[in-house]
Order: C-alpha cells, then structure tokens, then sequence
C-alpha cells in the first residue's frame, strides 16, 4: 500500500493535475483514488486501458482497385469522446519474403464523411459528405443536416460533381452498411442506386394562422402523432428509421429519381400517414443494368408485422428480395425534361419478388455475366426462426442479362440449413467442430471467384471465424487454410475475414486473434486451387497503435505487445444434461508469468443469446487479463450461433436453465483442469450475458463470488411490454412458436408468471455476491429499469452492490468515454472483491 501511495504521488507530480480532484482533501486521498488494489507496480488502469485500446484494429470500407487496398480504420478518442477515423491506401506485394513496400500515412478522414464508394473499374468515387445548413435567420447554430454526393473522377482525383440531395425528394440517406443501407453503382458507372428515408407527412399546429398555412397537404394538429408526425421507428440504434425507399442518381446530370415500382408504393407516396409500407435495403444494380436489386422488410404492409419490432442483432425480422425494372428511370434521368406540360412519363414494368417462398431472404450478390447470364446469389431460409439468429442456407439462380430477370426454376439450393455439425457429411473440422452451416448476416460485396464457381465468404465456425470457399457446382464447403503470421503451416484457432478479390484473382483478408489485433494480408491469386493445403499469403499491413488520449501510456517493459502478455486456448466442453448434443465452446484467456498459481477467473457469457464470441481481439478482455492478472473464458453456450440448427433452437424456452447450467459446467472444467482457483470466480456480462450473471450469482452463490453487469434482463415479466423486442421475452422463455409475428397481444397472467419464474430477479433471496451494475439511460432493448429493480433488490439485502449510470448511452454502452469507464470501474471492482 504504501508502495502504492509513493508512485501514485509520483504521477500526480508529474501531471500536474491534483487540482482537478475536488472532492479530496489531501494529496494523499487523490493518490488512494487513482490507484487499484492490485496496482503495486505503479501501472494505472487509465494507463493501461488507454494502451491496450489504442492498439484494436477495427477495419470498414476495405475494397481494391488497381494493385491499392483501401481500408478505413475507426479509433477511438476518449478525450472527444469520439471515433476518429482514418483511410490506408496500401500497395499489393506479391512476394511474401520481400521487404514490405513504403505505405503512406494514414489520412485522417473528417466526419463529415459518411461513405466512399469506388466505381467498378476504380475511375470513379462516389463521396457521401453530410453537411449542415447554413441558418437563413442568422441564428449560430444550424438547425439541420443535409447529405451530398460527391463524384470524383479520373481515379479520384477530380470532383466532377456535386449532388446535393433535395429534401423534397427524401430524407438522410441511409449508411447503416452492416444490415438496411446500400450504395452501389450501375454497371456502366452512369449512375448511383441508394436507399433513403422516406419524408414524413407535413404537419401543422392547430393554431397556425390562417394565412400561415400555405401546403393544403400538412396534417393539421398532427405533429405529435404516431404514424403522422412522429413515425413508428425499429427500436434500438434505429430511432429515426421509419420507411426506407430506393431512389437512383444520374451522376452526369445530377437528376434524383425514386424507384416507385416497388412494394408498398402506395405507403411511400402517402402525404398523410408514414405506417404500413416496407422498409427497403441493401439495393445494388443487376449486372444488365436494367433492373435495381434489394431486400424488403415487412414493416406493416405484408401481414407479418404488425407492430415493428427492434431491427438491430434481430436477423429474423420477414423480408424477401425484390426485384425493380428502371430502364424508363435510367432514361429521365440522363434526360431530363424541361416540358413542364408532360404529364404521364411512361413508367417502368412493376416489380417481381424473387424469393416468394422464403420467409427470409436477404443479401443479393451477383456474379461477373459470362455467356448472356449472370449469378444472383442470396441468403435465406425458407421457413425462417424465430430466434433472433439463425442458420442460413445459400441459393444461387441464373439472371437472364438480356431481359434482366431470373430464369425460370433456375435458382437452386447450395448450401441448406445444417441442424447438427457433421449432418453433410463434411469430414474436416475447425477447432474441433465439423461444419455446422452458414452462420453470417450479410455475404461480402464481392463474393464471387474469378471464374463464377466458388462463392467466398466468412462464417462463424464453432468459437472462430472463418474463410471457407462454397462450389456452386456441388455445394462443397471448404475452409481457407494459412496463417499471415507464419510462413509455414496455418491457424488454426484465430478469426479471419474475406474482404475483396483483388482484379487478378487474388483475396484481401484480414486475421486476429484475442491477443492480436487485427492483420490486413493478401492471399495469392492460386489459393483456390491449392485443394485444401495451406494458402501462400503475405501480410500487407501490421497497424502500430493510435492513441486513443493525451493520458501516458505505460513504462515501454509494460505496453502491450500484439501476441505477447498473455495466450489463449480453444476448448470444447460437452455437458451431460440438455436433449441436444453438441459441444460447448470455450475460449480462455490465460495471463503470463503465473507460476503454477491458480489463476482468478472471470467467465464471460455472451449477449444475445443467439450470437457467438469468438477468437478475436477485444481490448476490454486484454485489459482485464494482463493487466488485472484474471484468467478469462468465454462461453459458447448452447443457443449460441456456430454450431448449428439444432443447439441454437434449444435455448428457445429454456433461457435460465439450459444457458446456465452450461456457463455452470465450463466453469467447473477450467477449475477441474487445476486453472482457476474455486475460491476466487467472478462472472461479467452485458445484456443477456448480464441475464446469465445475475441467475449464476442466484442460482449458485456459492460458486460466483462477484459480478459485473451491463444492461441485464431481470424480470422478463417486466420487460415484456417495455423492449422493442417483446417477441425475445415470448421465445426464450416460452419456447418457438409462442410469439405471433402476425398479431399483436399482451400476455396472459400464467405467461407473465412463467416469465418471472425464469428471470434472475426469482432467485434474488440467494444472492450475496457483490454485483457492479451499468445502465445506459437510453437503452430501448433492455429498459434501465431493469438495472435499477436489481440494483435496489441488492440493497434492500445488504449486498455490496455499485450502479453506473450512463445517460447519453443505449444498449451497447459504446460511446467512448463511457465504454473505457466501465472496463476500469469493472477491473477495480474485481480487484477488491475477487
């Protein structure tokens, strides 16, 4: 302690800083409160969690043209608490054992910036600027936003064009690229295909005057009405996404058009009510550039949704892949008219749905044409689930070039719906797991070899993520094999990610593993024809960190170090209880320079409970494990994606028992395995992790002494009717099928009792853990309320218990400053309770 006391008066020294400290009487008290219990060396946790984050990798927007890579890296900036982010542009070696080439520095790439999108052949950028609009009446501050499309030429070094985007013909364009938005361009780059809001109704006050209300089309006193002047948003993350449309943009002319031939038209065009209708995404051109290609979400129009529902980490929600013929569009749009006297421009064919039959369908991808024909592939399964994940199947059909639609019968299935790993009879395994089938939410922009015959994407694979290579000709599903980081052999246990083919047939690709940041590196153009044996691949770039804030960084002996401070290892476990048998997944993370001590352990159940934590670098789980010294393990629960059908579906209904008796039973292995010391196991978890800590720390006190939790689910019998995902509350607990997608109603009395039965708040007399408790304020998934009954439950006990209250955060708690003051609150607390 008193070691302690004398380095943490150092620093303070040394910054400067001991006045910022109102609340401490004396130098030596601001010592005490900056230090852990467990800093005896000196190394702060602000220190520490600094350098650690400052060292992710976190990639978007990685595409080649031209022998360059371009990747946008996102850092984070605790003293803005903000994201920076930052664009490589980086050369293609194609020997593995020559020096790297000279990459420039990064370009930092201002906010402003929401989207860049290379043309085909890499002549032309499309730039999506968003932009504030100047105030008309002088005031300081604007009071809106508007979106511009840049179009830059001659390789992107020329703005040839500026678009702004008229407010009269929608709203913000949408760049959630990860699930709804899309930007693509037309195959003879001439034009541009997106998705935007659709404007809501004008509104007026009822005590406008008179000769104030110049649009007959306003809604009088309908400014605060739901589906008039406040619309029906997707819940969580999406609280200003209402209806989307498609809309495409002539890049010469700068003509905006509305894709109008589409389903729920007649919602679209309605100046007085912004329900029904669908949610339009993902929209690319067909390679004919004669139709535009998306997906469709039912968002009230279909019959299957009657209320929306939370859209974000819920791949459930109905939709089905529309096809728009927009010859007549294209044409007004590179002419158009000046005759104000015409009346009835003639209007394009109306819409197909090409996957009638499927309940979901989504991520359209085409093939380069050869032979009159082109590849349409998507993802889908045709019965659909009703877990908020899920395995997805492969088709793939035939697009006649010449008339710019399907072939007739011509789409078939490649891949099915896996029930239990192993069932195709494919005999190779990843970390021990044969395949278990297609777990991935969208597939990779360019996704198809070279030649048309093989689709590349990444899947989660057991407790990893992985490359594999799908033959459109038989189906075959066959992992990538190398290792970036090693000249021979390959790794088995890290995650790596397809990003692009490369022109000549070669694979950006990136690889990470928990003590690794993310590698950006380059397969050569053969690897798919290796059959199976290790891939020859180079390492393109290592990126060295970022800081993330003015605060120090540790001694040099003390920093992180990419594969150095601690390791990890993938185990599969297999329970004895549970009606279906497949493995539990588990990765541990294991601290350095132990000894032949038993190690602390903190278990990690994942949120969800349909998703899956993989062998990917996280920095918070770094942080807790060289820095604080804990062992680490991840929990792939049964429930979890990545190892098939069957296991996932077998949670539905059984969430706080199924779930906890497997983190029970991983917990128990790694203690039996003579790592972990039983005296000393903590359990940390966030949303529905969050929900599994508090039933451990109820259900088995005597085994959790301590607990962190983030946004947990207690009393599913209170959340139902306040989520935007009521339908999670009905499934888990109740079992598949109970939810009815199709109508709405509140539950029954029984429901709502078989529903507090399987929440943790139902084992509250049993708990003496001391728990940390986290709340975004503006969480919509799992309301605060939650957090705030378990919190005063705990202290109506006694039980040593700490609430963090965010207010600006949701669900995810992942604004900046926030996030980092949640890991070193959570690692303190476990130092002076584990």
């Amino acid at each position: 302690a008193a070691a302690r006391r004398q380095n943490a008066l150092a620093f303070i020294d040394r910054k400067k800083e001991v006045s910022s400290q109102r609340n401490a009487n004396t130098i030596e008290e601001v010592a005490a409160s900056m230090v852990s219990p467990k800093d005896g060396n000196g190394l702060f946790d602000a220190e520490a969690y600094h350098d650690v984050a400052s060292a992710a990798v976190d990639l978007t927007h990685v595409y080649a043209r031209n022998g360059i890579v371009s990747a946008t890296r996102s850092v984070r900036d605790i003293d803005t608490n903000s994201r920076r982010h930052f664009l490589y542009n980086i050369p293609i070696t194609t020997q593995r054992n020559n020096p790297p080439p000279y990459i420039a520095p990064p370009i930092e790439l201002p906010p402003k910036i929401k989207a860049r999108i290379p043309s085909p052949s890499g002549s032309k950028i499309a730039i999506l600027v968003e932009e504030s609009i100047p105030s008309s009446d002088g005031e300081k501050y604007p009071k809106s936003k508007r979106h511009v499309f840049e179009i830059w030429t001659d390789g992107g070094h020329r703005l040839y064009n500026r678009v702004l985007l008229p407010s009269e013909k929608h709203g913000l364009v949408c760049t959630d690229f990860s699930w709804f938005g899309g930007i693509s361009w037309s195959p003879d780059e001439s034009a541009l295909v997106y998705n935007a809001e659709v404007n809501k109704p004008k509104t007026t006050s009822f005590f406008t005057t008179q000769s104030s209300k110049t649009d007959e089309t306003a809604v009088v006193g309908g400014q605060y009405t739901l589906g008039i002047g406040k619309s029906e948003d997707w819940g969580e993350k999406y609280s200003t996404t209402a209806l989307l449309g498609v809309f495409c943009l002539n890049v010469e002319t700068g003509s905006i058009g509305a894709v109008e031939n589409v389903p729920g038209s007649s919602a679209m065009k309605d100046k007085f009510s912004s329900e029904g209708g669908y949610v339009l995404g993902q929209p690319i051109f067909s390679p004919c550039g004669k139709a535009v290609i998306y997906t469709g979400w039912d968002a009230g129009a279909g019959g299957e949704m009657p209320r929306r529902l939370g859209a974000i980490y819920c791949f459930q929600r109905p939709c089905r892949i529309y096809s728009s013929p927009v010859k007549e569009l294209l044409g007004r749009l590179e002419n158009p008219s000046t005759d104000d006297e015409e009346i009835s421009p003639k209007s394009d064919i109306p819409f197909d749905c090409i996957t009638q039959n499927d309940r979901l369908a989504r991520s359209p991808r085409f093939s380069k044409p050869a032979g009159g024909t082109s590849k349409l592939a998507y993802l889908c399964n045709t019965k659909g689930f009703d877990t908020h994940g899920g395995c997805m199947a492969l088709h793939v059909g035939e697009w006649d070039m010449s008339n710019g639609l399907v072939i007739g019968d011509s789409t078939k299935c490649v891949v099915d719906v896996v029930q239990f790993p192993g069932d195709r009879g494919d005999k190779t395994k990843v970390a021990g797991i044969n395949f278990p089938g297609l777990f991935l939410n969208q597939l990779p922009t360019n996704c198809f070899s070279p030649d048309g015959k093989q689709i590349l994407t990444t899947t989660e694979w057991g407790s990893v993520n992985r490359i594999v290579s799908i033959s459109l000709d038989d189906g075959t599903v066959s992992p990538i094999n190398f290792d970036l980081l090693s000249i021979e052999g390959f790794n088995d246990k890290a995650s790596q990610q397809f990003m692009c083919f490369t022109e000549d047939g070669g694979a950006v690709v990136t690889q990470s593993e928990t003590n690794r940041p993310t590698v950006l590196g380059f397969l050569q153009p053969s690897f798919l024809e290796r059959g199976g044996k290790t891939a020859s691949s180079q390492v393109l770039v290592d990126m060295p960190p970022i800081s993330a804030t003015s605060f120090p960084s540790p001694k040099p002996d003390m920093c992180f170090r990419p594969g150095k401070g601690y390791s990890y290892q993938i185990m599969n476990t297999h329970p004895k209880h549970g009606e279906v048998n497949v493995p539990v997944g588990l990765v541990l993370l294991l601290p350095n320079n132990v000894g032949g001590d038993k190690l602390p352990l903190i278990v990690v159940p994942h949120g969800g409970p349909h998703t899956c934590m993989s062998t990917m670098f996280v920095p918070s789980y770094g942080f807790l494990c060289q820095h604080g010294g804990y062992a680490i393990l991840h929990v792939n629960f049964r429930g979890s994606t990545g190892f098939g059908q069957a296991a996932l579906e077998s949670l539905a209904g059984n969430a706080g028992s199924l779930d906890v008796l497997d983190v029970v039973a991983a917990t128990r292995a790694v203690i039996d395995a003579g790592i972990a010391d039983p005296d000393r196991i903590g359990i940390c978890g966030g949303s529905h992790g969050g929900f599994l800590a508090g039933h451990c720390i109820g259900q088995h006190p005597d085994l959790f002494k301590v607990a962190a939790m983030r946004n947990p689910c207690t009393n599913i019998a209170t959340m139902v009717t306040a989520t935007d995902i009521p339908d999670w509350c009905y499934v888990e607990s109740l079992g598949s099928g109970k939810y009815n997608f199709s109508d709405f109603r509140t539950p029954t009395k029984q429901e709502l009792g078989i529903m507090w039965d399987k929440s943790p708040i139902a084992h509250m007399k049993h708990v003496k853990a001391p728990t940390l408790m986290a709340l975004g304020m503006k969480d919509r998934r799992v309301p605060p309320s939650q957090g705030i009954e378990y919190y005063h439950a705990l202290r109506a006990k006694k039980v040593s218990t700490k609430l963090l209250v965010y207010e600006d955060c949701d669900h995810a708690i992942d604004l900046v400053v926030s996030e980092a003051d949640f890991w070193v609150n959570t690692k303190q607390w476990f130092d002076q309770h584990l």
